[in-house]
């Protein structure tokens, strides 16, 4: 689970070393500030697409991001994320996991795994690190950045 103090704390870090206000942020990654504003306040973590662009433009780990780890890993070589339902489907072949065995031992519908996998919608922040931690890898393994 995502650790909403955690996303601040760290976003507030990225912010602050680089010298960026929240406005000029939401410019670079083309969002609203309001938007910006609610994650570092902790009120809730980024989406999809917003988590995407934050570790893009900080050219940083998600898992850092996301209150995972301690570091953001700047120095590592960050891969394009794909489109998030092939990466699923390659995670799985992977694993070795059936979609079956996939959606009853994470707890996730049919319905939401089946959106996932046509690219009708994304996967919540929460749903990213419960995908992580079932497979056993780091959130940016599940996206496809390493």
């Amino acid at each position: 689970m995502v650790i909403l103090s955690k996303v601040a704390e760290n976003l507030q870090e990225l912010l602050d070393e680089r010298g960026l206000t929240q406005t000029a942020l939401a410019q670079e990654i083309k969002t609203c500030s309001s938007k910006l504003s609610s994650y570092l306040t902790g009120s809730r973590a980024p989406n999809f697409e917003t988590l995407l662009s934050l570790v893009e433009y900080f050219h940083c780990s998600a898992d850092f991001v996301l209150g995972l780890t301690e570091y953001p890993k700047e120095e590592a070589e960050y891969k394009p994320a794909p489109p998030f339902g092939e990466r699923l489907r390659v995670l799985l072949r992977e694993a070795g996991q059936s979609q079956y065995r996939f959606v009853n031992d994470t707890g996730i519908s049919w319905s939401v795994f089946y959106h996932w996998l046509t690219g009708k919608c994304l996967p919540s922040a929460d749903s990213l690190v419960r995908i992580a931690e079932h497979l056993g890898c780091s959130v940016d393994h599940v996206l496809g950045r390493v």
